[in-house]
């Protein structure tokens, strides 16, 4: 059996502010825009993944962010060749950091973005 990842699905609070962000400060681009019976999908292309983004269906509960860790979807890591210059870079486009990059062990270099909706973006430089 082989599976081949399709998409990443994220909870949005704000659907079109979250497709702005990974659109215009990330790079992403959008695919497409659909919807399923009562929610908007938008299928956001982003380091070689589709990421769907959508807001709550009308009849759901959704439990807020406190900032604790949580079960599920968490973090999205990204290799990057040049991690100064990608910080840089999202910096300048408005992208909030939660530190500089720092070599975590010898060899990996890492900085963390707060995107939308408590997504913790990882960013990954190996030498």
């Amino acid at each position: 059996m082989e599976l081949t990842l399709d998409h990443i699905h994220i909870r949005c609070h704000d659907l079109e502010a979250a497709v702005d962000y990974y659109v215009k400060v990330l790079g992403g681009e959008v695919e497409k825009r659909t919807s399923v019976p009562g929610m908007p999908i938008v299928r956001v292309r982003l380091g070689g993944q589709t990421i769907a983004l959508s807001p709550k269906r009308q009849e759901m509960e959704v439990e807020s962010l406190s900032g604790a860790p949580r079960w599920g979807v968490w973090q999205l890591a990204y290799r990057v060749d040049d991690i100064q210059a990608v910080y840089q870079e999202l910096k300048a486009r408005g992208a909030k950091f939660k530190g500089e990059p720092v070599e975590q062990v010898p060899g990996l270099t890492v900085a963390f973005v707060e995107a939308p909706d408590g997504v913790e973006i990882e960013l990954l430089q190996f030498s």
